[in-house]
């Protein structure tokens, strides 16, 4: 019987000794996640200083460009004034014109009845130089009247222009036609990098479409920007649960609607300013089911890649498939490409 006994014992204990190191492992790993869910928030952290700082600095731009329009509106008040002053001086040198006409006049009369020619003659070169000299003036006054007319108009077109930018930056509109495509994309954690910046007329807050094969994907808000490149983050709601973005899709600047779009039903339609395919698109998939209705007014698409499943966990928990941390956790990439 103790020999029983013995066994049992023996068998408890190395069971006991395989769950406690199973235990350490667990919990080993247990630290290992909460350590690197802690340098993910650090990072993350100073990603928001510096998009506070950022901001900061977009809107000391904004005070710059209205005192510049305040400067420019005293200098139309002040051009207006001089061409008040300049029409005034016009006006008169107009009556000392028609009272030197009246003196010539005066003069020629006088000829009749006064026998000295020569001193009458002297009189009216003397008058007919005056009003020479009036008309000189009055020609370089209207000149500078001209003048002040075209700086007034130019400064008044400079203004305005000044005045559409600071509007259009603000409510993050990009000027002109714009097409590009992704260059990165990070669909873990609701970002992506587009192939466009500050050269191509790309500006903070801008609003994206993304198209894959001439269907719509989803939406985009620009928040970081570079001479050539931009990130974007993919607006809630807008990509179907399943779908992702790829490399290769295609961006262009937001369609607005009035109002909010219904809920899809099959394939997304495809409206006037849709691009071409991208050069690397997979095949159509099967249509999505109904969604919800896209919070910029924008129909939903099906994924044409066939893509599956949720994103593996951003912190680091296990998971095959995961992308590279763009916030520097475990070495990932910058998505510059710095």
């Amino acid at each position: 019987m103790w020999k029983i006994l013995a066994v049992i014992a023996a068998v408890l204990l190395g069971g006991a000794g395989y769950f406690g190191l199973e235990n350490k492992k667990l919990t080993r790993q247990k630290m290992d996640e909460l350590s690197k869910e802690k340098d993910t928030l650090v990072a993350r952290q100073g990603d928001l200083a510096a998009a506070k700082e950022e901001i900061a600095s977009l809107n000391q731009s904004i005070m710059a460009l209205q005192d510049e329009t305040e400067k420019l509106n005293t200098e139309k008040i002040d051009f207006d004034n001089k061409v008040v002053q300049v029409a005034s001086e016009l006006r008169l040198l107009d009556t000392q014109i028609q009272t030197a006409e009246a003196k010539l006049e005066r003069s020629r009369d006088l000829i009749k009845n006064f026998p000295d020619i020569e001193a009458i003659r002297r009189q009216m070169a003397e008058i007919r130089t005056e009003i020479e000299e009036t008309e000189i003036v009055k020609v370089k006054k209207e000149g500078e009247v001209a003048s002040y007319e075209v700086d007034t108009v130019k400064y008044e077109k400079i203004a305005n222009e000044l005045a559409a930018l600071s509007k259009d930056q603000d409510a993050g509109v990009i000027r002109g036609e714009f097409q590009s495509t992704i260059a990165k994309a990070y669909n873990k954690w609701g970002f992506v990098v587009v192939n466009a910046g500050n050269d191509q007329g790309v500006v903070h807050h801008a609003q994206l479409d993304v198209y894959r094969r001439g269907q719509f994907l989803c939406k985009l808000l620009v928040t970081q920007l570079e001479a050539n490149q931009s990130v974007a983050d993919i607006v809630p709601g807008s990509l179907q649960p399943g779908q992702s973005v790829l490399p290769g899709d295609i961006v262009v600047k937001a369609v607005k609607t009035a109002t909010p779009a219904l809920p899809a039903q099959g394939p997304a339609p495809t409206p006037a300013n849709a691009p071409a395919s991208a050069p690397n698109a997979a095949p159509a998939g099967e249509p999505a089911p109904a969604a919800a209705p896209d919070p910029f007014g924008g129909g939903a698409a099906p994924d044409p890649f066939g893509g599956g499943g949720a994103a593996p966990d951003p912190f680091g928990g296990g998971g095959g498939g995961m992308e590279p941390d763009p916030f520097g956790g475990g070495g990932a990439p910058d998505p510059f490409g710095n």
